[in-house]
C-alpha cells in the first residue's frame, strides 16, 4: 500500500513534563467553575425567568473583559518564545534576561484568569450546541 511516511525518519520521542500538584489545583478548579458558570447559568433562569438577559449580558461581559485582560497583560502573546539572542544586540545583557523573565512572569500571574475564561467558553459553546444542534434541528427529531 501507498504510505506518504513510509520512507520518513521517525522523530525521536518527546520528553513529557510530570503534571505539577499546581497544574491539577488548575485543572480541578477550571472543572468546577465549569460546572458552577453553567449551573448558574441554566438554574438561576429555572428560579426567575428575568433573570436570564442579565446572567447572559454579564458572562458576555465578564469574558471580553477578561480576555482583553489576559492578552494586553501578556502583550499579545508577541514574545511568548522570545530567547535572549533574539533580542536587539543594543540592549545589554540584564535588559535582556530581565525581558525574558518578565514575559515568564506574566504568563504565571495571569493564569488566574484562565480559570475564568476557559469554563466561560464551555458556557457560551454549551449555549450554542443548544440554540444551534438541539433546537435547530435535532429537536425536530423527537416532535410528532
Amino acid at each position: 500500500m501507498f504510505s506518504p511516511n513510509r520512507n520518513r525518519p521517525s522523530r525521536p520521542p518527546v520528553e513529557k513534563k510530570p503534571v505539577t500538584p499546581e497544574a491539577k489545583k488548575r485543572f480541578v478548579a477550571v472543572i468546577v467553575m465549569t460546572f458552577v458558570l453553567l449551573f448558574v447559568y441554566y438554574g438561576a433562569p429555572e428560579i426567575y425567568a428575568g433573570l436570564t438577559i442579565p446572567i447572559m449580558v454579564t458572562y458576555m461581559v465578564a469574558f471580553a473583559g477578561l480576555l482583553v485582560a489576559y492578552l494586553i497583560y501578556n502583550r499579545g502573546f508577541m514574545y511568548k518564545n522570545v530567547t535572549v539572542d533574539m533580542l536587539p544586540v543594543e540592549w545589554s545583557e540584564e535588559k535582556k534576561y530581565a525581558f525574558v523573565e518578565d514575559n515568564k512572569q506574566r504568563a504565571a500571574k495571569s493564569r488566574w484568569m484562565l480559570v475564568l475564561i476557559i469554563p466561560l467558553i464551555v458556557v457560551f459553546m454549551a449555549e450554542a450546541l443548544y440554540f444551534f444542534v438541539w433546537e435547530g434541528w435535532m429537536s425536530q427529531l423527537f416532535s410528532k
